[in-house]
């Protein structure tokens, strides 16, 4: 499934395509389209090859990735679910950037805060945020093959239009 977007986000416009892997679920391209709206203002990559020369030390490809303009990584996104050894590979080599999962409803994110905290080393520096577990499906529900998505988006808040659906979300720190 291609997801085609039109963004208008906090004032700025950007088309993008989500190609979702095989194995990806519509609720893994409905939170990597978050990701992209969360952090639109810096331009994110969304999709991330996996010979890109930012990553040559990870040996792991994020679902989406801001480059921080100076051969680095300023913020790497995963979303759903990140395996243990991705994580703490990752937060040992990401060196000023920050680290946050993104998870479809607050016990998953839960789930996912307990394991950083007893298996994840360097695990302080990952940051979780979870979708109020309502919005979340009516988020899924929305996206489309085609989707138009207005509205703004700062920190963790979105206050937008997808399709034909409002949402006015604060996602939540796990």
């Amino acid at each position: 499934m291609n997801v085609r977007c039109e963004l208008n986000i906090n004032g700025k416009s950007r088309r993008i395509m989500l190609v979702a892997k095989e194995e990806e679920t519509p609720e893994h391209v409905a939170l990597r389209l978050t990701a992209a709206i969360l952090f639109f203002d810096s331009e994110p990559v969304v999709e991330v090859s996996p010979n890109d020369p930012l990553l040559a030390d990870f040996g792991f490809t994020p679902d989406l990735m801001v480059p921080d303009g100076t051969g680095g990584v300023a913020v790497w996104v995963e979303c759903g679910n990140i395996a243990n050894n991705k994580l703490t590979k990752v937060a040992r080599r990401i060196k000023e950037g920050r680290l946050v999962a993104l998870k479809e409803n607050p016990e998953g994110g839960g789930r996912l805060r307990k394991v950083i905290e007893h298996e994840v080393r360097n695990g302080e520096k990952i940051e979780v945020w979870a979708w109020p577990k309502a919005d979340f499906a009516k988020w899924v529900a929305s996206v489309r093959e085609s989707n138009y998505v207005y509205g703004e988006a700062s920190g963790q808040s979105l206050n937008l239009v997808l399709n034909e659906a409002a949402f006015d979300v604060q996602l939540v720190s796990c």
